[in-house]
């Protein structure tokens, strides 16, 4: 079970996306995970002008688990306040 954990994804070249893993199913063979997304403006806004563009939205808000990255919130800051 992940559900609760924090993870972290890149979006395009600079986007830096974090959140906590709200549900997961598996897939064939593959576990895809929802995330609860955290200040995802960015994100949200890019998808909404694709969403205009073509008049549909082909995205998933269900990403596989390989495409997100496990981290500690409390080691994270700890290492950042080092800068």
């Amino acid at each position: 079970m992940h559900i609760g954990k924090t993870v972290w994804a890149k979006y395009g070249n600079t986007a830096f996306r974090c959140g906590i893993i709200a549900e997961e199913k598996m897939c064939g063979k593959w576990l895809y995970v929802k995330v609860n997304w955290i200040d995802d403006h960015e994100f949200k806004m890019d998808r909404q002008r694709l969403i205009d563009l073509r008049g549909t939205d082909y995205r998933s808000d269900w990403d596989r688990i390989d495409k997100v990255h496990f981290f500690d919130k409390d080691k994270m800051i700890e290492k950042l306040n080092k800068l």
